[in-house]
């Protein structure tokens, strides 16, 4: 019977933001005042009955603090913005685990992570021009519409040490890259991270996720299927 963990785990990641090059000569954006240590808390799923090649799954939530200012536009009109973002994103994670040892004590971890804004604001300013009329500008805007959650690919490892049969303590190192922007414009803001969870967790025996998609076998014996 297939084996499981189910765990939460919570821990600090130091957080890195840039802007990438784009093509479009008309958009720019900067980044600045990031927050670097910043919490993350996660619950998890993970097999644990394949010799080489498990399954894992988590939510994460983390947090992001930091200063951003974007701006946009063509020949006959443009926009400049400014803001103070402190927003939540929450991660669904897909990370197949690579076991190290036979009793699978430390696993190499990587996969894709695709993420949402849970929660957030980000007040500051925005101001527009046009060759068709007078500008305009607004001194208190909440901008947090233009920014999001974001695609990542994860990198790390898994520590697990037991606590008795069922339960284990789990230590967590992993690092991110963003593989999109959290902005939602026509600059981009990218990020990546770096920290350490530590959690707890229980094991469970019964019917793993991977085995839903499994195909059971045909008996030979059996009829033509049409």
């Amino acid at each position: 019977m297939a084996q499981f963990d189910l765990g939460i785990s919570t821990g600090a990641v130091h957080n890195s933001l840039w802007v990438p090059p784009i093509d479009d000569p008309h958009a720019s954006a900067w980044v600045g005042n990031v927050t670097g240590f910043t919490w993350s808390s996660s619950i998890f799923y993970r097999e644990r009955y394949s010799s080489f090649v498990d399954l894992g799954v988590d939510l994460t939530l983390a947090h992001r603090s930091f200063s951003a200012g974007f701006r946009g536009g063509g020949l006959g009109s443009g926009f400049t913005s400014n803001a103070h973002v402190d927003m939540d994103q929450l991660y669904i994670g897909v990370k197949p685990e690579v076991h190290t040892d036979a009793k699978g004590f430390c696993v190499v971890r990587f996969g894709l992570m695709a993420g949402i804004s849970s929660w957030g604001h980000a007040p500051g300013s925005t101001s527009g021009w046009s060759v068709a009329g007078p500008g305009t500008y607004k001194p208190s805007a909440d901008l947090i519409h233009k920014f999001g959650g974001d695609l990542r690919f994860a990198f790390g490892l898994g520590l697990r040490f037991a606590a008795g049969t069922q339960w284990a303590i789990t230590i967590d190192p992993e690092s991110t890259f963003g593989l999109s922007s959290m902005l939602f414009d026509e600059a981009r803001i990218r990020g990546s991270d770096i920290g350490l969870r530590v959690g707890l967790c229980r094991r469970f025996k019964g019917k793993a996720l991977t085995e839903l998609f499994k195909v059971p076998p045909r008996d030979p014996k059996a009829g033509a299927e049409w």
